[in-house]
């Protein structure tokens, strides 16, 4: 079986939705990435196999395909899109990681993208033609005959099932605030970010993470989704807009390009858990992964990115699986960074490429963790790969 490298990953800054990309379609969102990752890794457009792209809430079709169209790849490049929901970044990027090791292909861009800001209104079609069009914002993601809590909903059980405190969950928000902001200042991001061009101006960085965050002002706020609840605006994701993308290649083609750092993927998993927690997915998905790693350098601390969409479901999966929240999410996660969707996963792994990138251990271990809509989960995982 052929080995599979990440050499390049990218992403745009994430913003919220409704503000500085509100005009940018998501396939040009993601075209920016791409076209970033081409120049910034030294591949000839025409060495692309294919690419796989993330989408959970956009307008449907092969947005992975109208991306790499606008994108400076030859038509001739064939591309698949994934709706996993929240885990699509992240299983596009497994998907084309086993490409490789399966030998068909040496070269395939991956990652995912969401533009909230510029997604289509949804219309539920009527029974009858007297009856008005009603609007809907998702799918669903259980049969009807089974219970289907919105997000913030399935949050608060799981605040509910695993009694985690909002003081505990307001702690962990602003531990993500704080990181985000250190991270920034020292210029972390800085070799990820591709730049985006707006009517408005240039974007250079998140806009999400919050300078001036307190306990006391997280304390202060009302639960946003069931009443009484301990779930707030202040310990859950934004509603954001971003796209984010790796370049996976073959041991041929990284021996012909010879970088001076890459990841080489080892695993991934999936799994699955009761919908009305749907959150803690990551756990399973996180159990069967290590199942499939032989057993880990004790000298190498792994590297773990954890999405956060909300701090309760990531305190109570980090409690399952008896990780220390202290160790994940090194520069903020999505509390403060955002949670565009579908690019989510692309972003951990971005996050996870650049921070080994930077520690040049060989053979750490990095490990990012998802769970998603309907109660799926996903857990990928890659080691470091010095010159």
């Amino acid at each position: 079986m052929n080995d599979a490298f990440i050499i390049n990953a990218a992403r745009t800054p994430i913003v919220r939705a409704g503000k500085e990309y509100s005009r940018i379609t998501a396939d040009h969102l993601l075209a920016r990435v791409i076209n970033a990752l081409i120049d910034r890794s030294g591949i000839s457009p025409a060495d692309v196999d294919h690419v796989f792209a993330g989408n959970a809430a956009g307008p449907g079709g092969n947005i992975a395909r109208v991306s790499a169209l606008a994108s400076v790849l030859p038509k001739t490049v064939s591309a698949t899109s994934i709706d996993a929901q929240c885990a699509s970044g992240l299983d596009a990027i497994a998907a084309a990681a086993r490409m490789i090791r399966c030998g068909e292909a040496h070269v395939v861009v991956a990652g995912g993208v969401e533009s909230v800001s510029t997604a289509p209104w949804r219309v539920e079609k009527q029974t009858s033609v007297i009856q008005p069009p009603r609007l809907y914002s998702r799918a669903r993601f259980t049969p009807e005959r089974d219970p289907d809590p919105e997000m913030g909903e399935a949050a608060e059980n799981i605040a509910q099932s695993y009694g985690i405190a909002q003081e505990r969950q307001d702690s962990f928000a602003l531990q993500s605030h704080q990181r985000a902001l250190r991270a920034q200042a020292a210029g972390l991001f800085d070799r990820e970010l591709v730049t985006v061009d707006t009517s408005n101006g240039q974007v250079a960085a998140d806009t999400c993470p919050r300078p001036g965050l307190t306990l006391r002002k997280l304390a202060a706020l009302k639960p946003a989704f069931v009443p009484g609840g301990t779930v707030t605006a202040g310990n859950s994701c934004p509603i954001n807009d971003g796209a984010a993308a790796v370049i996976l290649v073959s041991e041929q083609m990284r021996q012909r390009l010879n970088p001076t750092f890459a990841m080489r993927y080892l695993a991934s998993a999936s799994g699955a858990c009761d919908p009305g927690i749907l959150g803690m997915a990551a756990v399973p998905a996180y159990r069967k992964l290590i199942g499939l790693l032989p057993s880990a350098a004790a000298s190498s601390t792994p590297l773990i990115e954890f999405n956060e969409a909300f701090a309760v479901q990531a305190l109570a999966c980090l409690d399952e699986l008896g990780i220390t929240e202290v160790t994940v999410n090194q520069g903020g996660g999505a509390l403060a960074l955002g949670h565009p969707y579908g690019a989510s996963g692309a972003i951990l792994a971005t996050r996870l490429f650049w921070q080994a990138n930077q520690a040049r251990i060989p053979g750490q271990r990095a490990i990012a963790l998802m769970a998603a809509a309907g109660g799926t989960g996903s857990a990928v995982a890659f080691e470091s790969v010095p010159h």
